[in-house]
């Protein structure tokens, strides 16, 4: 009989025990639930911090020169000089590259010359006469009259009467003749309009020259443009006069330039604009393909986080009493690895990895890597 009283008793107490057990894990609270075997996970934080950051935009692009002329022939005959005019040989300003034979030219404008010359030699008579008070002014211009030298300018009529005096006998017809064949001749040779390199050389010395015809190109290899196009939602951060920090993939070292000017003009297919970018130095050539990186307008009051920490594009977990919870962001701009968001305070610990499974309210054992 008092074996089975024992057994009873031991039952009823197992039964109590299991009620208790039940009615203790319901009361207790979410946070401290934690499923057998589970262990709280350690994680990595960062601390953050407010700054001013300048807006970094990378940019690429070709270079080509800022001067750059293609030479055609303004006038005929056969080229005298031109023998250095080959690709890769350099001029300095106002050096001779090409000349074209100018002798039926020079000798039609000696004629031309000569012509007035002889107007006016038959026209002092009559002007000594009708208007005594010019004669000595025409009587010296007739008497420095060089045929080899540039036209000097006739002298200025007194009054209108003398003006068509000296008209009716066509001298400033033959005037205005005679300096368009000035300017003419002046074609037949052709200076570097600046210090710079032959990139192209399409006729050699004595071959016959056509009015017209394509002689070669020029350039400046001291002075490139670098075409880059930017993102629409870059280009606020834009404006003329940013400085510029240019690469290359294939030569060691870096170029200064600076933002020249912006496009106005969007492309539809890639919602871009093209940024003109002045540079200049050692080693750069046409064509070359150059990165950089554009110190554009600041940004204010910002925080500069990897780009996986973000959820959602618009809150980051951060570590509460060793729990996660989240915190909403304002994304500023997004860099190739990195994002730049608003509304995270100073000192805030946020979770520093990209941890599979994070849930607001999951509790963590936070530790932060020391500073390197």
């Amino acid at each position: 009989m008092s074996r089975k009283l024992s057994i009873g008793l031991g039952i009823a107490l197992l039964i109590l025990a299991g009620f208790g057990a039940s009615f203790m894990g319901k009361n207790r609270p979410p946070s401290e639930r934690n499923a057998p075997g589970v262990s709280i996970k350690q994680v990595r934080t960062l601390t953050s911090r407010q700054q001013d950051l300048p807006s970094i935009i990378e940019i690429t692009g070709r270079l080509s020169a800022r001067e750059r002329v293609e030479l055609f022939a303004e006038v005929g005959g056969i080229l005298k000089e031109g023998d250095r005019f080959r690709e890769g040989n350099s001029f300095q300003k106002g050096q001779t590259m090409l000349r074209v034979d100018d002798e039926e030219a020079r000798l039609s404008l000696l004629a031309q010359k000569s012509s007035l010359m002889n107007q006016i030699t038959l026209m002092l008579p009559d002007l000594k006469t009708d208007y005594p008070e010019s004669f000595p002014q025409w009587a010296q211009y007739l008497a420095q009259f060089d045929p080899a030298q540039p036209l000097a300018a006739l002298p200025e009529p007194v009054d209108e009467r003398e003006k068509y005096f000296v008209s009716a006998r066509n001298l400033y017809n033959l005037f205005y003749t005679i300096q368009s064949q000035e300017t003419r001749l002046g074609k037949y040779v052709i200076k570097a309009p600046f210090s710079g390199v032959v990139a192209e050389a399409n006729i050699k010395e004595g071959t016959l020259v056509r009015v017209g015809q394509k002689l070669g190109e020029f350039f400046n290899p001291y002075s490139y443009e670098l075409e880059a196009a930017v993102s629409l939602g870059d280009l606020e951060y834009l404006k003329a006069g940013n400085r510029v920090t240019l690469r290359s993939t294939n030569l060691d070292g870096s170029w200064q330039g600076v933002v020249n000017r912006i496009s106005n003009q969007i492309d539809p297919n890639t919602q871009t604009a093209k940024v003109f970018i002045n540079t200049s130095g050692r080693g750069l050539r046409e064509g070359m393909y150059l990165s950089g990186e554009v110190a554009g307008r600041a940004l204010e009051a910002v925080t500069e986080i990897p780009r996986a920490l973000l959820i959602d594009q618009q809150a980051v977990f951060v570590v509460r009493d060793s729990m996660l919870a989240l915190h909403p962001v304002q994304p500023v701009r997004y860099g190739t690895e990195t994002v730049v968001v608003r509304g995270i305070p100073t000192g805030t610990t946020l979770l520093g990895q990209s941890l599979v499974g994070a849930y607001e309210g999951m509790k963590v054992a936070p530790f932060q890597p020391a500073a390197e």
